[in-house]
């Protein structure tokens, strides 16, 4: 195995599979060896060489990834070897059950996004009854239509919305009048409050508050990946999870700011800590992006009277949530597809 990535010359470890720096398949070059052989050999129907050589690209390819699956797919579809019975046929119910079954599960692991959206759901829909926010979503999604298509922009212009309509939940929450939000094509969107805000404390929860909804949205994109087998889906979560992301950034007015307004020194050093090592971990550029932000604010002298430990345990679990939504939804698009 080499030693170091051949498209970034990242070092790699003993028996990686996947560069850790940009996510290239390590074994990329094997892999389409072994991909063109399979096909090969199929097309003459010599079914035992093409299973051996599925098998043997299971073996450099890393589990669960989309590459893996549609390799493991074509490998139990082939003819089952001589004297070996088929197996049963699943009758189509049973894969309805086991989406059905997934997302409960995750349903379930979230299951206070869950109740939120079932007690919460109609005040989604407020929004999109303000012409000015119709009008300019419609603005956004048809500049993302042309640049990628009528799919991903109708998702990238949902996820935004979602996020914007968490902060005005928050508003709403602490009795603060506030617009509706008004989309910027490329730019994002924004909500504008129509009164004062007074506490630092209410100020940090309504930052924090639309990337918590943007996560939501961001794991309902992804679990409908997950089921329905679709990437777009999955391209979708990635970068509504990249663009939360951005939003904590601690300064420009971002909601990582306004979090900050309650954080002292320690508890700013110890998030710093926490994006370098979801920047190591995950090797999603933002986080470096971020951290620069954090590093600036940890020299800054506006720091609270109090610190807020519940801001400070949120702010943590949104970094490791996208850290781990973006690791699992951007494998595919990041590393080479081979036989897929």
């Amino acid at each position: 195995m080499p030693e170091f990535c051949q498209d970034c010359g990242a070092p790699l470890a003993a028996g990686s599979l996947v560069c850790p720096a940009c996510q290239r398949l390590v074994h990329a070059k094997e892999l389409a060896e072994l991909a063109a052989r399979a096909t090969a050999t199929l097309a003459v129907g010599n079914i035992e060489a093409t299973r051996a050589t599925y098998l043997e690209m299971l073996q450099l390819l890393p589990p669960g990834s989309s590459q893996f699956q549609a390799i493991a797919a074509k490998l139990s579809n082939l003819p089952p070897p001589p004297g070996e019975p088929p197996p049963p046929e699943s009758p189509p119910w049973r894969k309805l059950v086991s989406s059905l079954g997934v997302f409960g599960a995750l349903a379930w692991k979230f299951k206070a996004f869950a109740l939120l959206l079932l007690t919460k759901g109609k005040f989604l829909f407020f929004g999109l009854t303000k012409i000015k926010t119709l009008l300019s979503m419609l603005a956004s999604m048809g500049v993302y239509w042309a640049l990628y298509g009528w799919r991903y922009a109708v998702g990238i212009v949902v996820s935004i919305y979602i996020h914007e309509m968490g902060h005005m939940w928050a508003f709403r929450r602490f009795g603060i009048p506030a617009t509706a939000p008004m989309f910027i094509p490329m730019f994002g969107a924004f909500i504008r409050a129509q009164a004062a805000i007074l506490k630092p404390s209410e100020e940090a929860r309504i930052g924090l508050a639309g990337p918590w909804w943007g996560l939501g949205a961001a794991l309902f994109f992804e679990i409908l990946s997950q089921i329905f087998e679709q990437r777009w889906l999955s391209a979708v979560a990635h970068t509504g999870a990249v663009i939360n992301l951005f939003n904590l950034l601690p300064v420009f007015g971002l909601d990582g700011s306004h979090a900050y307004t309650v954080l002292g020194r320690r508890q700013r050093g110890m998030l710093l800590a926490t994006m370098a090592l979801m920047w190591y971990l995950s090797g999603e550029t933002m986080f470096f992006l971020v951290g620069l932000g954090a590093t600036y604010k940890l020299f800054t002298k506006d720091l609270p009277e109090v610190d807020d430990e519940s801001i400070f345990r949120q702010f943590v679990a949104l970094l490791a949530a996208f850290g781990l939504l973006s690791m699992l939804s951007s494998h595919w698009d990041r590393a080479l597809i081979v036989g897929a």
